[in-house]
């Protein structure tokens, strides 16, 4: 905050600023949270690339809709026979198991690498076996390019003879994105629903505690 160069303040700024300074001795008093078990913080955060992508429903889907809360990010595909599953129902649980009710849970979005095969609807039935609730989304490889590269998640599609089934190889990291739409975290495999939830909520602390100024960071 500006420092006050004039005597003549308000009632009501010098109220609110009182309490402003009230809140910074309160909080310049705590101790820092502790730091995540298993998830690696990202100091400073990562602004993710706008993309402009298509949702499970079919509607439009950009960056700017992972503001104003925190998601999880997890890249894969619905033909994927073992990291995608596993993973899905780690988190899945972790939703199911959620026990801090004056805290929502964070956004699952699961990112489809594999559009020849992924369109909404697939991406919608396939992520009913897990939560109704996660968020698919999908799009050519033009499109998803700059969360890619942003993020460092390698794609490479197996070679395969036309009309062959294949497969997709990709990391299993799960990407944690704080309500200013940026990348503040990320989970390494393996995954543990317990785990996940309560690194989640020191992520969340940590991010909250350094974001206090940004009304979005609230979620």
């Amino acid at each position: 905050m500006r420092p006050v160069r004039s005597s003549r303040l308000s009632s009501p700024a010098a109220g609110f600023a009182a309490l402003l300074g009230a809140l910074c001795v309160a909080s310049c008093g705590q101790s820092p949270p502790p730091p995540p078990v298993a998830a690696t913080l990202l100091e400073p955060p990562l602004q993710l690339p706008e993309v402009s992508l298509i949702d499970k429903t079919g509607e439009a889907f950009t960056t700017g809709l992972l503001s104003g809360r925190f998601n999880l990010l997890f890249f894969g595909f619905t033909h994927c026979p073992d990291i995608c599953p596993l993973t899905l129902a780690v988190l899945a649980r972790m939703g199911a198991e959620w026990n801090t009710p004056h805290i929502d849970v964070p956004q699952v979005v699961f990112v489809s690498v594999d559009p020849a095969r992924d369109d909404p609807e697939r991406i919608d039935n396939y992520l009913d076996h897990f939560d109704p609730a996660f968020l698919g989304v999908t799009g050519p490889r033009e499109a998803l390019d700059p969360w890619l590269k942003a993020l460092g998640v390698a794609v490479h599609v197996d070679p395969h003879a036309d009309g062959e089934p294949y497969t997709v190889t990709h990391n299993s990291t799960v990407y944690v994105v704080g309500p200013g739409a940026e990348l503040i975290a990320v989970f390494s495999p393996p995954h543990n629903a317990a785990v996940i939830a309560a690194d989640f909520l020191r992520i969340r602390d940590h991010y909250l505690r350094t974001h206090a100024a940004d009304p979005s960071a609230s979620s």
